[in-house]
């Protein structure tokens, strides 16, 4: 008998109250494993976007910015935002 029928097999024996607790419990399960899968996807995302900056670090990419503050109000004077023409 397969795991699926012997579930199965079980759910058939409760009552309807009780199956519908399954159901429910099911319905957690799954939320919980697509969360933990979201947490894994965050976490592989993290260790790329700090290898990348790492990158950026070791080439020199910002090495020649001296106001990092006055350099993003420059980049930003340079095209006009939507919605704040002047």
């Amino acid at each position: 008998m397969t795991l699926a029928e012997q579930i199965q097999y079980q759910l058939n024996d409760l009552p309807p109250e009780k199956q519908i607790e399954v159901l429910d419990f099911i319905a957690f399960l799954r939320q919980r494993a697509q969360a933990a899968l979201s947490e894994s996807a965050h976490a592989e995302r993290r260790t790329r976007l700090k290898k990348a900056f790492e990158t950026l670090a070791e080439m020199g990419t910002f090495a020649n910015i001296k106001d990092p503050v006055e350099w993003q109000r420059q980049i930003r004077k340079d095209r006009p935002l939507p919605g704040r023409e002047e």
